[in-house]
């Protein structure tokens, strides 16, 4: 059975994968959770998928409106559909054009413009498009004929569907295996508690994990924040302090990397080291005014943050957009940023940069960043406690490496 509650937030904060997902169990039907097939809440989350860019949600919605299977073919809304994914460079969406066109389903037949369609597709590498190709110039149909290039395409069909066969076997085990280990880590996201062991195995290293010391960040209250820095953070409406607090200092922040087949390189969990002590136990992180202990996700970001800190981010952000009235303070100011300290430590982030400690220009108040494992949704934080029942660290895990 799915954390269907879960699967809900996560599509509510924009999730892609949460709303491909909800669109998958309403389109059919899901027993375990009780869900009734409803093309209409099918079609609602895969076009909210759509709106986010996402390839997959695209070709599904093609393929409703095209195939009759559902509902009664609307060939307009499915060719529409297939060119955003074509815009994209989708193969199969370019070879389901060059179809249409041919056929004239949903546009003016157009054999030449069909052939155009196929042959961006077979260049892409689509073994199907490859032989129509072929056999397009074969026969001189929407092209010139000319036996020697039917020939050579559709020698390339051949060669690719082999390889294609190959490249096939491995990704269906690997796909499988991650759909049912992002539903998995779902259920984890959602636990209470964390077991004291298995938080030390995460931050610690090992054969699959490694640990970077982000470096140290000033806590000048001692009231703590955690947040999306690039999104939510930016709103003091939409952020809120921890009940608890810790002693004003400074504290070294310690992120758990895992680079795996499946997932990638990833930041799998964010510690925020405040004594020497050994956590024994852990409890939810909530938040004053609310029963919640985490934060919801946008832009794949997460942050440990004095409520100094965001004070001065505040102000920071006020002044940068004064003098930027139509910039995105991330492609204008962070990205920069972020890329110097992927530049820095290559080992431990993507291309891009996945972490940086953030010093304010204002008057150095400093916010630790990090990427959130598997991106957008919501992310649970448990204050670790020592065997006095002291606060000695706050953690943060996006993912359960066991899983990935």
């Amino acid at each position: 059975m799915l954390d269907i509650d879960r699967l809900y937030k996560d599509a509510e904060e924009g999730v892609l994968p949460a709303l491909k997902l909800l669109g998958d169990l309403y389109l059919d039907g899901y027993e375990e959770n009780d869900i009734e097939p409803d093309l209409h809440k099918a079609l609602e989350y895969y076009n909210k998928a759509c709106e986010g860019g996402m390839e997959d949600a695209m070709m599904e919605l093609g393929y409703l409106y095209c195939s009759g299977e559902y509902m009664e073919p609307d060939y307009v809304k499915g060719i529409a559909y297939y060119k955003q994914a074509a815009d994209l460079g989708n193969t199969t969406a370019l070879g389901n054009l060059g179809m249409s066109y041919c056929k004239g389903y949903g546009v003016e037949k157009d054999e030449q413009k069909g052939f155009s369609y196929f042959l961006k597709a077979a260049e892409g590498g689509h073994p199907n498009a490859m032989t129509q190709v072929a056999e397009m110039y074969e026969r001189g149909y929407g092209v010139e004929r000319d036996e020697e290039k039917a020939a050579y395409w559709y020698q390339r069909a051949e060669e690719q569907e082999e390889l294609d066969k190959k490249a096939q076997e491995a990704e269906a085990a690997s796909e499988d295996s991650f759909q049912d280990c992002f539903k998995e880590n779902l259920d984890f996201l959602s636990e209470d508690t964390l077991d004291a062991e298995f938080v030390k195995s995460v931050f610690q290293e090992s054969e699959n994990l490694r640990q970077y010391i982000m470096g140290k960040c000033e806590f000048q209250t001692g009231k703590i924040i955690t947040a999306d820095p690039l999104c939510y953070l930016q709103n003091p409406e939409d952020v809120s302090v921890k009940e608890k607090s810790i002693a004003p200092g400074t504290y070294p922040v310690q992120l758990s990397v895992m680079d795996s087949n499946m997932a990638g390189l990833r930041i799998v969990g964010a510690k925020l080291k405040i004594s020497d002590q050994e956590a024994v136990n852990y409890e939810p992180a909530k938040c004053m005014n609310i029963n919640f202990a985490g934060y919801p996700v946008e832009c794949g970001m997460g942050c440990f943050c004095d409520e100094q800190a965001a004070k001065s981010y505040w102000k920071f952000l006020s002044g940068w957009y004064a003098e930027h009235e139509d910039g995105n303070i991330y492609d204008d100011y962070f990205e920069e940023l972020f890329a110097q300290s992927y530049r820095e430590v290559p080992d431990y982030q993507r291309p891009g940069g996945d972490l940086l400690l953030w010093s304010n220009p204002l008057d150095g108040s400093q916010i630790a960043m990090f990427a959130t494992g598997l991106g957008d949704g919501l992310y649970s934080d448990y204050w670790g406690l020592d065997a006095e029942g002291e606060i000695c660290e706050l953690v943060i895990i996006f993912m359960n490496p066991e899983l990935f």
